[in-house]
This record gives C-alpha cells, structure tokens and sequence, in this order.
C-alpha cells in the first residue's frame, strides 16, 4: 500500500487520462488502419482456407510495414504526448498548481509516466490481439510479436526522449524543437563536418551515408540506426523476424531509455517552480545553446549561403559568410532565450570568442590537421574495395583478396603522400577513386587526379587480374568458357541482332580472355569512354548467369571473331565517333582547375 502510494496517485491519474484519451484513441485507430484493417482487406475470406501461403505472404508485408511505420508514429507520439502530460510545466499558475497539490514530485512524475506507458501498452496489446485474429495471422506469431516490441520499446525511447527535453525547456515550442534537435544532431554535425572536407579537399568523397551502421553518430541518431536494422532484417529473409543486431538496438535504446527516464526524474526533483515560462528550465545551459546554435547553425546557414553566392572556393569569402551567419544565430539564440532583444550588453565577449573558434577552426581544417585527406584504413579493417579509374563508374572493379587489398592500400599511401605542385596539375590525366567497404559497415572514398606522369604509382594495381577483367567483363565471376549455352550480339545503331551458339559463345569467351591478358595497362585509352557500339551479352546458363563484355580498341581477338562472322566489316566498325569530349571533367585545386578527361 505504501509502495502504491509513493508511485502514483489516483486522482491525478485520472485526470492525466481525462486529458490524453484523445491522443491514445487516435494513436490505437492509427495502427488499426496499418495493421488489423490492412490484414482484412488484404486477406479474403476465401483465401484462409484456399492459400494460406498466400494469406500468410500478405500477413508478413503487413508486419513488415507496420514495423517500418513504428519509428516514425513513435518519434512524433512520444513527444507529443510528453508535452500534453507535462504542459503544465510552461505556465507559472498550472506549475505551482500541480505542486500544491498533495502528493510528492516523485508521485506527480511517476503517476504522468504511468499514464503514458500504460497507454501506449494497453492500445499496442488491443492491436496485437486484433491482428492475431485472422487465422494466417496466427501462424505468424515470432513476426508480430517481434512488431510489439519493437513498438514499445521505440515508444518508450522517444517518450523518455520527450520527457528530458520537457524539463529542460519552459516553453512549449522551446520542447518541441529540443526533441528536434536531440534527435538530428549527430547527423547534422557529420553532414557539417563532410561538406566542410569536400570544400577544402578534392580527395574527400565520404559522407553521411557511408556511416558504418555502428557508428556513434548513428547510435545517436535512433531513427537511422533502427531504420538500417529493419532494412537488413527485410533483405535477410521473408520472415520478418528480427535480426540480431535489431534485438541488440532494441536492448540498448531500451536501456537508454531507462536512463533517460531516471534523469527526467532528477531534473524533475530540481526545478525550479518559477522557471515555468522560460525558454530554457535550467541557466547553465544558455550558454550551451547559445555555443551549439551559433556553431552549427552558423556553419550550416554560412556553407549554404556560400554555396548560394557560388564562392566556395575563396576561403576568406566562404569564412566571411561563416561568421556572419554564426553571429545571427547566437544573437537569434540569446533573444529567444532572454525572451527580450536588449541582449548585446554581455553578449559581445562570446561573439569574438565565437569568431576566434570559427577562424581556427577553418584553419585546422584547411591545413588537415584532424588527419581527413591523408587516412588510409588499416588492412584489418578493410572487407573489400572497389577502384573506378577515369570514365568507367559504371563497372567498377571488385577487389576481395588480402593480397589485392594490400596493393590498394599501398597505392593510396603513395597518392595521400604526393606533394601537388604549386599552382596545380598543368597535364591532362584520369580520376581514380578509392571505396573501401570496412568490416564495421561503413565505406570510406577517396578521389584522386592522377596526370600521366603520376600513373606510375597506381600500375601495380591496374595490372592486377580483377582491374583488368574490370574494364571489359561486367560480373563473369568465375565463368569458364565451356558451360556458356546462349548470347547475342547487337549494334542498335545498326538495327543488328545475332544470336550466338554455344560454341561461338565459347570462343568468343576464350578469346576474349586472351585480349585481357595482353591488354597494356599503361595505354591511357583504356580508361576513357571508347563509345563501343557493340552490345555483347553471354548467358551461362548451367549456373544461371549471364554478363556482358565491354570492348576496346586492344581487344583485337575479339573484334577479329566478329568480323569473322560478318556483324562487323572492320574492327573500326565496332566504334562510333570519339566523343569523350563529352566526358570531360575538371578537378578545381587551390588556384586552378584542370581538365581532364574522364
């Protein structure tokens, strides 16, 4: 009885409930049309008894995309009922009301956490049970269940979440755009931190997207991490069961959310009643606020701005447009958080200790002090690496050995060391890009402008057997000649179409193979666009493949079978007119661009 009475009170649970039924009803009618609807419509009532594979084809896309709905109805219930519980917390007359009334701040914040999560369970269990009802539905059991708790362990992270941001600000719109903030942050700031390296270092390919799943900014960002989680558990199998990794971020942000709970508890204890109002419940973190708006709000305003006016490349003007931005944002700040705009009087130390930390910091990065152009990826830490060299992006070469990956890092060593002469690359040359695919999950890129002088220091690697095979086979794997059945060749510009027969096939293979073996590397030509008007596709068909060969002017044993066999007069023929003018590219280095083609 005791245990009951510390917890929560009656009374004000019911009037948490008078005052947020409108938000569970419409929350459980929500899932009702994701889920139960969906599976009745979708599911005849003929069907149940005729194909039940069918019914249950249609039960799993079902949960599968109620899964995918849960983190975002979640991300937007979990603090819109966070704030309809804790309004009372920006007006002064409803705060000291509720603290007059007689049951502690320990009973008052766990009987308003009760009402939520009581809620949220009771509306996910009806669901649960109203999808169990079709009779496909109940031989899917691990899926559904696993939809449950993915939804309310989701709901209680941003419910918590929602809660933390309700006893740091004072102001209904001010807890709205901090549960905004915590959630985008990390992202923001590597979004930040790419388009600041892509401006100052022609290398640097990398962005967002190539986060390894595991990383902390992804952990900081719980829609993304979960959103990769279902992805990899949909590409994995039909069931819609969970992955490990799923459980193990349904685990961890359970836990997190616990945590959070347990500080929103604290907070609660400590603030202070006459708060209710301001933006900000807590004064140490103005100053914060303050630091964090005007840095990434300044950076991320200043680089669009910079972008905008088209001066990117002039790092006083893109500096400039920096700080000019990250000024308005803090003062911006300061007004929202003082609620008044006679905020210049101790504001200004802090705008120049802002424009100091600006002006350094476009330093450090201009002069890469943080290591960003130069990293190279350890050789344990590598799984697989793709090189694309000059205008050939569309076939990349796949490099999976250990030996293989070591001549690419070797390479990459040499190209992060070379010294750019002053002024630039004055020769024409090729692109070469660099991905790594990393054990971890994510991909580090890097670009280089290799002139012909230059290309030297890559020839072991394009000597390699998977680059050459790259540049004319797009996925033959390990195809032998003898178990080709079928393929065709065709010139659409010539309306020419022939079908080959296993022993042209064959032969067109081998001789093939025997073109990439005397290919000469070092022949710039082979890395630019050859405008080939010969369409070359074999099918394997013993194990179920097919894959298309790329010709160039040194596969001379090829185009040799095809004159053969009359679908081209002369080896020339095979090619249009050379338009890898269309390809041209420029690389833009500190006081020059170059052009090269591609």
């Amino acid at each position: 009885m005791l245990l009951t009475i510390s917890l929560f009170n009656r009374s004000l649970l019911r009037s948490d409930l008078r005052r947020c039924w409108p938000l569970f009803a419409g929350y459980t009618f929500l899932w009702f049309l994701i889920l139960p609807l969906r599976l009745w419509n979708g599911i005849p009532a003929g069907t149940l008894a005729g194909d039940v594979d069918a019914a249950k084809h249609v039960t799993l896309e079902a949960i599968g995309t109620a899964t995918s709905c849960a983190i975002w109805i979640n991300l937007i219930f979990g603090i819109v009922l966070a704030m309809a519980l804790f309004s009372y917390l920006s007006s002064s007359r409803a705060t000291y009301g509720m603290h007059s009334f007689p049951a502690s701040r320990a009973c008052q914040f766990g009987t308003h956490v009760l009402c939520g999560t009581g809620g949220a369970v009771c509306c996910s269990a009806i669901i649960f049970l109203l999808t169990m009802l079709p009779q496909s539905a109940a031989a899917c059991w691990g899926p559904t269940l696993s939809w449950l708790a993915f939804n309310l362990v989701t709901f209680l992270l941003f419910f918590a979440l929602g809660i933390v941001c309700c006893m740091l600000c004072a102001w209904l719109p001010a807890m709205a755009v901090a549960f905004g903030a915590l959630n985008c942050t990390a992202v923001l700031c590597r979004i930040l931190m790419d388009t600041m390296c892509s401006l100052f270092y022609l290398s640097y390919k990398d962005n967002v997207f190539s986060m390894g799943r595991d990383n902390i900014v992804v952990w900081l960002t719980p829609a993304l991490r979960l959103t990769l989680d279902l992805k990899e558990t949909y590409a994995d199998g039909s069931d819609a069961l969970l992955t490990h990794a799923a459980w193990r971020s349904l685990l961890v942000y359970g836990i997190a959310a616990l945590v959070l709970l347990a500080a929103s508890r604290l907070l609660y204890g400590i603030r202070r009643s006459e708060a209710s109002g301001d933006t900000l419940a807590f004064r140490p973190l103005r100053p914060v606020v303050r630091w964090v708006v005007g840095l990434l709000g300044g950076l991320g305003l200043g680089l669009l701005l910079a972008l905008i006016l088209s001066c990117t490349s002039n790092t006083v003007a893109l500096l400039a447009c920096i700080i000019v931005l990250s000024l308005a944002c803090m003062i911006g700040s300061q007004m929202l958080i003082a609620r008044t705009p006679r905020v210049f009087g101790k504001l200004w130390p802090e705008l120049l200790a802002l424009c100091a930390v600006l002006i350094a910091l476009c330093l450090c990065v201009k002069a890469d002090l943080f290591g960003f152009e130069r990293r190279v990826p350890q050789a344990d830490q590598v799984e697989s690496a793709e090189i694309v060299c000059g205008a050939l992006a569309h076939r990349p070469a796949q490099f999976d050995s250990p030996d293989e990956i070591d001549t690419i890092l070797r390479a990459h060593h040499a190209l992060a060391d070379r010294t750019i002469p002053k002024g630039g690359y004055t020769e024409y040359g090729r692109s070469f890009l660099i991905t790594y695919n990393l054990k971890d999950g994510g991909r580090l890129s890097r670009q280089y402008y290799l002139p012909t002088s230059d290309m030297a220091i890559v020839q072991p690697l394009l000597e390699t057997d998977t680059f050459r095979r790259s540049l004319v086979l797009d996925s033959a794997g390990t195809v032998s000649a003898e178990s080709l059945r079928y393929g065709w060749v065709s010139i659409p510009t010539a309306e020419v179409s022939r079908e080959l027969t296993a022993q042209q096939c064959n032969a067109l293979y081998k001789a093939t193979l025997e073109d990439i073996a005397a290919m000469d590397m070092t022949d710039t030509s082979l890395y630019s666009n050859q405008n080939c008007l010969v369409q070359i596709t074999l099918d394997d068909t013993v194990h179920d493949r097919e894959f298309s060969i790329y010709l160039n002017r040194q596969c001379t044993r090829t185009l040799a079978l095809l004159q053969e066999w009359d679908i081209i007069q002369t080896p020339e023929d095979a090619f249009g007119i050379d338009d890898k003018g269309d390809y041209a590219d420029t690389i833009e280095y500190p006081g020059i661009t170059v052009p090269y083609s591609a």
